[in-house]
């Protein structure tokens, strides 16, 4: 006899399709430019947005940091959580979020269960290619910041604010 699919393992399910995604995506061009730290622990720190549950067994959470290779002090980091939406609805029935920006991914619970599908790994292709995007182009503008610091006297046309 099939148990139910819980809330948890169907969230957890979901940040999986985003991490295979995410690993099939980092080239190697990113990988030379940035140490990746992954932390998947929940400090107990969140709150679920509005509309959104926080899962029965915490944050259901990734943590990511890039490191600049060649400027070890210029990092750029972002958090993504999975959340259970609060009417218990099915379309969506959780909600993706990014924390640094209203980058979200509305999940069907039709798309995860009983099984992930085609239509949600497409999605998820879209959601982490933008991460990625956005992870790249920020660490990129941070160590051109540091760089031309280094090298001009903080002569820069522009500031962090």
């Amino acid at each position: 006899m099939n148990r139910p699919v819980s809330t948890d393992d169907l969230a957890r399910t979901i940040l999986g399709v985003l991490w295979e995604t995410t690993d099939r995506q980092v080239s190697r061009e990113i990988a030379h430019l940035a140490d990746i730290a992954v932390d998947t622990a929940d400090d107990g720190s969140h709150v679920a947005p509005e509309g959104l549950l926080m899962p029965e067994s915490g944050c259901i959470t990734t943590h990511v940091t890039a490191t600049a290779r060649d400027h070890p002090g210029v990092s750029e980091d972002m958090r993504v959580a999975v959340w259970p939406v609060a009417d218990g609805g099915q379309d969506p029935a959780f909600v993706v979020t990014r924390s640094d920006s209203d980058l979200t991914l509305p999940v069907a619970l039709a798309d995860v269960q009983p099984d992930v599908t085609p239509r949600l790994r497409a999605r998820a292709n879209d959601f982490v290619a933008a991460i990625i995007a956005h992870m790249v182009a920020e660490l990129d503008v941070k160590m051109q910041r540091t760089y031309i610091r280094e090298s001009q006297g903080d002569l820069a046309e522009y500031t962090e604010d």
